[in-house]
């Protein structure tokens, strides 16, 4: 097999070796090309100008966009329909104001689903660690003294700042132990307090307010 043919490419396979293929066909030359063969930058790909330039044009297009819409509603305004007029992007002082709109769809703050003695609902499987894509969720498991129930969670911890809320623990889990609630307010001065154990995750506390900071969880998590 001649790796490298592309022209468009730059060969770096000389030195490597392939591994064993698993089955008849799993490798194919096309893949091992694309695979050992990153695609060559250009001198305009190199300098970085044109992505720049791009960025900056899509920032300065959302920015006169907004400006535009803004004009519009003044004309709106000075004849007294401002309050029915179209706006454009506004501004929000968070956390003293919060958006009214947020979907009731939206994946936040996780919890562990408690059983009716209040131990959690986690078997302690680890499908949600695996499914996870971040890596961000961390079981050390331990024998349950139930002999119905065969392992429960010593530790759980999701370290909530690595977490990019995709939901696939909620759906990988099998016996419905972990959820994502509409709590998107997870912000913290410490990243050590963004590390979620397993008691905070069963303590369901809302979120509120307390000395113009937003906690996640009914008081300042301290030491």
């Amino acid at each position: 097999m001649k790796l490298g043919t592309n022209d468009g490419f730059e060969n770096l396979a000389k030195g490597h070796v392939l591994p064993d293929a698993a089955y008849e066909g799993e490798f194919t030359e096309g893949e091992i090309v694309k695979y050992y063969n990153p695609e060559r930058l250009s001198f305009a790909e190199r300098i970085y100008l044109p992505a720049v330039l791009g960025g900056l044009t899509i920032t300065a297009k959302v920015f006169f966009g907004n400006m535009l819409k803004w004009a519009a509603w003044f004309t709106y305004w000075i004849r007294g329909k401002g309050k029915d007029a179209p706006k454009g992007a506004t501004t929000i002082y968070y956390p003293e104001e919060t958006r009214p709109d947020y979907s009731p769809i939206t994946r936040g703050k996780h919890i562990l689903t408690m059983r009716e003695n209040g131990d959690p609902q986690c078997v302690a499987c680890y499908m949600c660690a695996t499914a996870c894509p971040a890596f961000c969720i961390h079981i050390v498991a331990g024998e349950h003294p139930d002999p119905a129930i065969e392992k429960y969670p010593v530790v759980f911890d999701i370290e909530i700042d690595k977490c990019i809320f995709c939901g696939y623990c909620e759906e990988a889990c099998p016996v419905d132990a972990i959820r994502l609630t509409n709590d998107v307010h997870l912000v913290d001065y410490r990243r050590e307090d963004m590390t979620y154990n397993k008691e905070y995750l069963l303590s369901w506390n809302p979120t509120k307010v307390e000395h113009e900071h937003i906690y996640p969880g009914d008081q300042p998590r301290r030491d």
